[in-house]
């Protein structure tokens, strides 16, 4: 009887072993994935700011464009600083907002990047300038004709681009086979674009200022209403991202504003040829009338230009990057490549080291290439709490430290809330 008791307690107990088994089971199963291998949402804005010139620096840079008066020793000094090679300077000034979805993810990932893909809803806006001119020309822009006249100054190879255009898209990513891919696709409305450029080209002014004689090839193109936000245009850009991890090696490919915009009313005037212009002759302009007046404005537009307006493709000024980092313990380091599709812009290389704590990242390097010639960068990286992550950087220190000496920074900033 003793014997039969024990048996059937040990029944017994095997019994609810089982079922506090199967219910832990099915415990784990109602667990929601969030408290496992999700990405969370998250709302991010981001933006980039800045200037930079190889022969200009900072000091120069805002003193010509913000500066209320530029003396003579100023003067002289940028034309110092230009006599060699020339000017050539730009700026960018971007601002991206996404909202990105929750995702469930079949594995874990150790992702060191901020900017993991993930399917999104973004918007954007982009500006960008890039202008560059012959020591002549900056001479020119600087003083103005009055130590040159009838003298021929050279402005081959000027160039100047300025763009302006946003757009609204959606993001996914997927997985072939472990390798992250992630595809973004967005409608873009162009706002603005001037193109304009000459090749071999010479400019000469009277002594007397009775005429201007120019010979050589200009290229003079322009979107069509040049209000800040009228829309001259539409078009498509793909965004492509990727990124992948073995062991300490990590590498990062991405392609960003790949398209093009068509422009129903682009203005275009490309001439290989030399006219010399001498004023208008508008007699007594109150005998002028206003239909008389147009017409004389259009034949002279046709005689020194001679512009026509057609639909245009443009392509867009597409960014291409590639990081790699090599992990240590508490430490990385980096190198990396950016191209942006602009006149002026030089393919940029930066190398460099970081080191990491719990929430905090920092970073720094030397580099060379973009509008600057050789820089320093600084980058930071804070998970500020749960929901709050921020980066930060700039494109060159020298800039900031050294304003008299190096020619400007570009500053990018982020800041993600995740829910």
């Amino acid at each position: 009887m003793k014997k039969s008791l024990i048996l059937l307690l040990l029944g017994l107990g095997l019994s609810l072993q089982a079922q506090t088994d199967s219910s832990q089971k099915d415990l784990n199963i109602q667990i929601p994935a969030r408290f496992k291998y999700l990405q969370r949402p998250y709302l991010e804005m981001s933006t980039v700011q800045g200037g930079a010139s190889m022969q200009w620096s900072t000091a120069q840079l805002l003193e010509f464009f913000y500066g209320d008066f530029v003396d003579d020793s100023e003067k002289a000094e940028m034309m110092s600083a230009a006599s060699g090679d020339g000017l050539s300077l730009g700026s960018i000034q971007s601002w991206d907002f996404r909202l990105a979805f929750e995702r469930e993810k079949t594995e874990a990932y150790k992702a060191p990047y901020l900017d993991r893909p993930q399917n999104a809803i973004f918007i954007y806006n982009r500006s960008y300038n890039s202008l560059a001119m012959s020591p002549d020309l900056v001479r020119l822009f600087l003083y103005g004709n009055r130590a040159t006249a009838g003298e021929a100054q050279d402005i081959s190879d000027f160039n100047y681009q300025s763009w302006f255009y946003s757009g609204i898209g959606y993001q996914y990513s997927f997985l072939i086979d472990t390798l992250p891919v992630s595809v973004g696709l967005s409608l873009v409305s162009m706002h603005t674009l001037d193109d304009h450029s000459t090749g071999q080209a010479s400019l000469t002014t009277a002594p007397d200022g009775s005429n201007i004689d120019f010979a050589g090839a200009y290229h003079f193109g322009q979107s069509g209403a040049t209000t800040a936000y009228s829309i001259n245009g539409w078009g498509l850009a793909l965004n492509l991202e990727t990124h992948e991890r073995f062991g300490n090696h990590e590498f990062s490919l991405a392609a960003y504003d790949l398209g093009a915009v068509n422009m129903p009313d682009w203005l275009q005037i490309d001439r290989d040829s030399s006219f010399s212009f001498e004023g208008i002759n508008l007699g007594n302009l109150f005998d002028l009338s206003e239909g008389s007046f147009n017409n004389l404005i259009d034949s002279l537009s046709d005689g020194v230009v001679g512009g026509s307006r057609a639909a245009k493709w443009k392509m867009l000024p597409f960014r291409l990057q590639f990081n790699y980092r090599y992990h240590f313990k508490k430490q990385f380091a980096y190198a990396d490549l950016e191209y942006i599709h602009l006149p002026n812009w030089i393919p940029r290389t930066a190398v460099g080291y970081g080191y990491r704590w719990k929430k905090f990242k920092v970073n720094t390097g030397l580099a060379y290439g973009g509008f600057n010639g050789l820089s320093w960068d600084l980058g930071l990286d804070w998970k500020i709490n749960r929901h709050w992550h921020m980066q930060g950087g700039l494109s060159n220190l020298f800039g900031l430290a050294l304003p008299s000496w190096s020619g400007g920074t570009i500053g990018n900033y982020r800041l993600r809330y995740t829910f």
